[in-house]
């Protein structure tokens, strides 16, 4: 069969600017095959296939078509290796959140909101650039937590393994007003010793649905009672939600934060409801680490300052952040030098990768291998904060 030509040199196309470029919601395009992104920045793909190399910093994202927003989807923030991408030019792109707003935590749904009339806001001190944006979405949620009612009508018989709950989205961002769409619902089944479906839960209720989706139960295809015959389940799902905060997509990450307002950024909600509020989720790295409590006994070799957390914090309503489903923080990796075995207040940390989060970590001072457990434990403070990055593009054949 045909294949391509290959050889030293042969098998990938050079960089190359195409024409037209730059031109009004034309796809962007590059010159070089290395790519540097401040924070805040970012990069879509050109149409074709790509070879994408991340730097430790950076994430690829894809338009959603559901929610009209860009997704990096859930997974972690290793970011390192090559990945073989396909764009059609506007749909895949390299983006550098260091710094910027990613998403909210509902804290409080509130009710008597409207999707109308509701509005969330972005207030930083000391931004130089433009603020993130953010549409709420009201209502249309299969479950809030503690006040959900799933209904298993036929609880089927014979499963070997649970089946696959599938749950249609709702409408997306072309069937509504305010150019969003709603949130798609995620459930899973649990099975009792009979092969009966005993339980459902939700590890994301959803927004934005008009009406209650019907599922659909499919049996495992690894399931060994596939031959011997299953009676199938079915799940129906109640609406609720109704005028309260079910969701909040952002459609800009805008600019990066301060460093000094990172953990400072306010939402506020307007409209006619009450109650409601949220918290920012920004993505960021440490840009400093400094002993802010002396500590003894860590020898006088290289140290090490990890960390340990750093995801979104408790929401009011369950979905994957909150069940520690959807982001997997990578932690630091940040060199200190005792003097004397001893660590003084101020003494800095190298910086080797700062680590990428979506909530402020914890930092852990680790004494070099080898060694005994200090006589007195030091503390570290951290300065969040963002950084700049370089990506590898390449053609693929």
């Amino acid at each position: 069969m045909p294949a391509f030509l290959s050889g030293p040199g042969i098998g990938l196309a050079l960089p190359q600017n195409l024409f037209p470029t730059e031109l009004n919601n034309a796809p962007q395009d590059s010159s070089s095959n290395r790519l540097a992104l401040n924070a805040g920045e970012t990069f879509v793909l050109p149409a074709g296939d790509w070879y994408v190399g991340l730097g430790m910093y950076l994430v690829l994202q894809f338009l959603d078509p559901i929610t009209n927003t860009w997704s990096f989807g859930a997974g972690s923030a290793f970011t390192r290796g090559i990945s073989h991408v396909t764009s059609d030019g506007f749909n895949v792109r390299i983006a550098n959140l260091t710094g910027c707003v990613v998403g909210a935590v509902i804290n409080n749904a509130g009710s008597a909101y409207a999707q109308a009339s509701t509005t969330v806001t972005a207030v930083c001190a000391g931004i130089t650039g433009a603020l993130p944006t953010l549409l709420p979405i009201i209502g249309g949620q299969l479950g809030l937590t503690g006040t959900f009612t799933i209904d298993v009508p036929t609880k089927g018989a014979g499963y070997g393994v649970p089946p696959i709950i599938m749950i249609p989205p709702p409408p997306p961002a072309t069937n509504n007003a305010n150019g969003v769409g709603g949130v798609p619902a995620t459930a899973y089944a649990i099975i009792g010793t009979s092969g009966s479906i005993s339980a459902v839960s939700l590890t994301n209720p959803g927004a934005g649905y008009p009406s209650a989706p019907t599922a659909v139960v499919v049996p495992s295809p690894f399931d060994p009672n596939l031959s011997v015959g299953i009676t199938a389940a079915s799940v129906s799902f109640s609406l609720t939600g109704s005028g309260s905060i079910t969701g909040v997509l952002v459609t800009n990450s805008g600019s990066p934060l301060p460093t000094a307002s990172m953990a400072s950024i306010t939402l506020v909600l307007g409209g006619a409801g009450s109650s409601g509020s949220m918290t920012a989720v920004v993505m960021q790295t440490v840009s400093a680490a400094s002993v802010s409590g002396p500590g003894v006994g860590y020898g006088t070799s290289e140290s090490l300052i990890t960390t340990v957390g750093g995801v979104p914090a408790t929401s009011a309503i369950t979905n994957p952040d909150t069940l520690r489903l959807a982001w997997e923080p990578r932690p630091a990796n940040i060199g200190l030098t005792p003097a004397n075995t001893s660590v003084s207040v101020g003494s800095t940390g190298v910086i080797y990768d700062g680590g990428l989060f979506l909530g402020q970590p914890n930092p852990i001072l680790v004494g070099a291998a080898n060694l005994a457990a200090p006589t007195t434990v030091a503390s570290v403070a951290l300065v969040m904060g963002w950084r700049q990055d370089v990506a590898i593009l390449q053609p693929a054949p």
